[in-house]
């Protein structure tokens, strides 16, 4: 979240969150499917949107266009924060001294 020490938070990367058929009722697919992780881990919201790809691909291919509804239920808030360095030749000091160390790359 957005605060006085973190004042720049981009914006998530997975914009989706469902899809397949949307407005079908429960009662009209077979199999539900839960997938869940087995430990505590912060997952970025790139990896959000590459596994809401990945699996949507996979079910339009076996299961066809409306075959399916997919719910991401995660949304990304962890604002991760990164220490940029300088490792060229000759990057004896960073150029922008004046600004805050870390800034903000991503959401998990």
């Amino acid at each position: 979240p957005k605060s006085r020490f973190c004042r720049g938070v981009p914006d998530a990367k997975i914009r989706i969150f469902d899809l397949g058929r949307k407005k079908a009722k429960v009662d009209e697919f077979p199999l539900c499917g839960h997938m869940v992780s087995d430990e505590y881990e912060q997952l970025s919201s790139e990896a959000l949107e590459a596994a809401r790809i990945c699996a949507n691909k996979y079910m339009v291919k076996s299961c066809g266009k409306d075959g399916f509804h997919i719910r991401v239920r995660l949304h990304p808030f962890h604002v991760i924060r990164i220490n940029k360095m300088l490792s060229c030749a000759g990057a004896d000091r960073p150029t922008l001294l004046c600004q805050c160390w870390e800034t903000s790359r991503n959401t998990s």
